[in-house]
């Protein structure tokens, strides 16, 4: 994990970190996100662990190069294919958690960085796993 982190200069958050050690990614249960009322209901599929398929981390990372903003690391998705953010940039210490629509993706320069197309949806990796509800709390 260490080494991820060195490879590609972020640091996790604590909260994330842990979850990787324990879960390594996987299918959340509960799975579904209505904090953000403009997106309506997020159905998250999966997050990413260290694995070396396409729900890893690093192949995410490398599919993503130059298509989502360098200081977002894609840690899952939605059933859709828009992506899980976290913010590994300097200046986000918890890592807050933004939702990548793919559907209104276009090209910039990594100098640039336009957020049109990224939306917060939590503080933090915890904040956005302990808001997630089932189907019954609807």
């Amino acid at each position: 994990m260490l080494a991820f982190e060195q490879n590609y200069k972020i640091h996790l958050p604590a909260y994330y970190f842990k979850f990787l050690l324990k879960h390594n990614g996987g299918s959340p249960k509960p799975c579904l996100f209505t904090k953000n009322t403009d997106l309506g209901i997020i159905v998250i599929n999966w997050l990413n662990g260290l694995l070396e398929d396409e729900n890893g981390l690093v192949w995410n990372i490398e599919i993503f190069d130059g298509r989502i903003p360098k200081r977002f690391l894609t840690i899952g998705d939605d059933s859709g294919g828009n992506q899980i953010c976290l913010d590994v940039s300097l200046n986000s210490t918890n890592g807050a958690v933004y939702f990548w629509n793919h559907e209104e993706e276009y090209e910039f320069d990594n100098e640039n960085e336009i957020l049109n197309n990224m939306y917060f949806l939590a503080n933090s990796f915890e904040s956005l796993i302990t808001s997630l509800v089932t189907d019954e709390k609807l």
